[in-house]
């Protein structure tokens, strides 16, 4: 099979340009995804997850921007979006009960550090992490918000006027 374009290689401005947008119209939809999910499940009013999602996608955006272009010796410099990861939703969604979205936050911004400090030392971390530990974590992240998509699907959450109506469904299924 040949490759269109080597590693090295530049495609036209056009071709660039389509695929920028692809890979942003499908970074969008996990970005935003994690703020509604988590604010839903802690029961944020609207205005608030509106702010939770606008603050997803500035730092999603300023992230990015410092991954690509780099500053001193931080950034990968090269063409990645940076976004929110599904990881964090059930921690979050617990945080989020306990104190309120500005303990998420804070706890976001220790967790940070930490990464920030543990990247160094990432190849000696990975070999504790074999497949099957990494398989697990995987499967058990999916497991941890299959509620929260469930509790979508059937139209709100338990307890709420027309929860689990086919109505509900059919919207799903168009």
């Amino acid at each position: 099979m040949k490759l269109t374009y080597e590693v090295e290689d530049k495609p036209p401005f056009g071709t660039s340009l389509l695929l920028a947008f692809q890979h942003m119209l499908a970074a969008m939809g996990a970005i935003i995804a994690v703020p509604l999910v988590v604010g839903s499940a802690i029961g944020l009013p609207t205005n608030e997850m509106i702010v939770l999602v606008n603050a997803a996608l500035l730092v999603s955006g300023v992230v990015t921007i410092i991954q690509c272009k780099g500053v001193g010796v931080i950034g990968i410099r090269l063409p990645v979006v940076m976004g929110t990861s599904f990881t964090f939703v059930a921690i979050s969604i617990s945080i989020g009960i306990e104190s309120g979205v500005a303990a998420i936050f804070g706890a976001a911004l220790v967790g940070s550090l930490v990464m920030i400090i543990g990247s160094k030392f990432m190849p000696q971390i990975r070999k504790l992490f074999p497949p099957v530990v990494s398989g697990t974590v995987v499967v058990l992240i999916g497991l941890t918000i299959l509620p929260v998509g469930i509790d979508w699907i059937a139209g709100g959450f338990v307890g709420q006027e027309g929860y689990g109506r086919l109505e509900n469904l059919q919207w799903y299924l168009m």
